[in-house]
């Protein structure tokens, strides 16, 4: 009877699914990718902080006139008074429907 000899292990696989995965083969292939990803992430970064804080943390949302505008940020005040006429425009108010 010849005794067993085991194989030599194998490898672990390579990451086939998963973000991870899937972020090394789309955003990181090559060293263009790599650049591109990291440039259009520093511009999201430059961009998105900005616009939010002037849209939402800098913003008025209280108030019934543009007197009541006093920051820097947007003023969301017209969204509240107007919202009818964003939605139907300037179509009458008395045949609009009963729920409105």
């Amino acid at each position: 009877m010849s005794s067993h000899t085991f194989k030599p292990d194998m490898p672990p696989p390579n990451k086939v699914f998963g973000p991870m995965a899937w972020m090394r083969a789309n955003l990181f292939s090559s060293w263009l990718n790599t650049l591109l990803t990291l440039l259009a992430f520093y511009l999201i970064y430059l961009v998105v902080p900005p616009i939010l804080s002037w849209a939402i943390i800098d913003a008025n949302w209280v108030g019934t006139t543009r007197a009541d505008c006093t920051k820097e940020g947007a003023c969301w005040v017209f969204i509240q008074q107007r919202f009818g006429q964003f939605m139907y425009g300037y179509y009458p108010s008395d045949l609009r429907c009963a729920w409105t």
